[in-house]
């Protein structure tokens, strides 16, 4: 995997966990993944891309709803499946939030810091060091998600599994 592509693959895969809009659809329609240089990867991500490409935007929007809304298990926030509403989610919460504000980053949406777009976002734009720290933290989380995807039969595991191939070269490297 290219180092040079990884922030700008990580930041591909943010937008295509956001719900899916005519705005989305129209650039994934438009675009091409073939510039992603490791074929892993680019396999992986191509699978979803077909799905993506070949879906009505109102059965994507449904699609995106039960996956992400309804289900604990594939919510899209980072640490709830483990932690739930508990303290400690709370104090993870305002860390990753204080991250962001230092790195100057400002949430502009109503998103909690861990929704996983969100934190992939900051991620992409992120120095090495706190980039792969983050990763490295929240990578457990990620393959509970991935795999509860798997399970569902969803086509976003494709997209988590790639952001899992992305994460293990990042560490692997020790850099991003």
């Amino acid at each position: 995997m290219n180092k040079i592509n990884c922030r700008e693959e990580i930041k591909l895969i943010s937008l295509l966990l956001e719900y899916p809009n005519e705005e989305i659809q129209n650039l994934v329609r438009n675009a091409s993944i073939d510039e992603i240089l490791d074929s892993e990867l680019s396999k992986v991500l191509n699978t979803f891309w077909d799905y993506f490409k070949k879906t009505p935007l109102e059965q994507l929007q449904e699609n995106y709803v039960h996956t992400f809304d309804f289900n604990e298990q594939t919510n899209l926030y980072l640490t709830y499946a483990n932690l739930g509403e508990e303290k400690e989610r709370g104090q993870v919460l305002a860390e990753l939030k204080m991250r962001y504000e230092q790195a100057g980053l400002v949430i502009s949406s109503t998103e909690l810091p861990d929704y996983l777009p969100l934190f992939l976002e900051f991620v992409s734009q992120a120095d090495s060091k706190t980039s792969l720290t983050l990763l490295t933290r929240f990578r457990n989380a990620i393959v509970q998600k991935q795999q509860a995807l798997t399970d569902l039969k969803s086509s976003y595991a494709h997209v988590l599994q790639g952001l899992l191939l992305i994460i293990e070269h990042t560490i692997s490297k020790g850099d991003l």
